[in-house]
């Protein structure tokens, strides 16, 4: 954790961190999402796939759509710690030497998050989707996590692309 260190902190408390600023955009919010979305949620939704067919008795929908769940977070998720490391150390470097373009270079900001926030949503909602259907489908005793690879074919081999 590079922000606890002597020099690392004294620039980011000079650009403003944790109270706004460019600062703020490293330490907390870089940082906390980093954990929070990044470790918390993927784990609880990680867990939620695994204990749902074990509580319900039901085979959990589509594991292409668990799939698409954790790369959709994953690249949301890291796309907003390099947006706000970047617009963070960005932001500040001008603080220190032209404040006057912050606001030419703060107006890439708002994109930018739409874009990363867009695509971690799409992985939350394909996440209570796939929940929501394996609840709405009908009840199965035998759960098999792989349901949805290709059964295999009359000759024994598999009908993979």
């Amino acid at each position: 954790m590079l922000q606890v260190m002597p020099p690392i902190r004294a620039w980011l408390d000079s650009i403003g961190s944790p109270y706004g600023g460019p600062g703020h955009m490293i330490d907390p919010l870089a940082h906390a999402h980093m954990n929070l979305v990044g470790g918390v949620v993927l784990l609880a939704m990680c867990v939620t796939f695994y204990l749902l067919p074990i509580f319900t008795g039901k085979n959990i929908y589509s594991i292409r759509l668990v799939k698409h769940t954790f790369w959709w977070v994953s690249t949301g998720v890291y796309s907003f710690y390099i947006i706000q490391m970047t617009f963070g150390i960005w932001e500040g470097l001008l603080l220190h030497s032209n404040p006057q373009d912050m606001p030419s270079v703060h107006r890439f900001y708002g994109p930018a998050m739409a874009i990363s926030g867009t695509t971690m949503a799409i992985g939350f909602c394909t996440f209570l989707a796939n929940v929501f259907l394996t609840m709405k489908s009908p009840a199965t005793h035998d759960v098999n996590p792989e349901q949805d690879q290709p059964a295999a074919s009359s000759n024994g081999k598999s009908n993979t692309f």
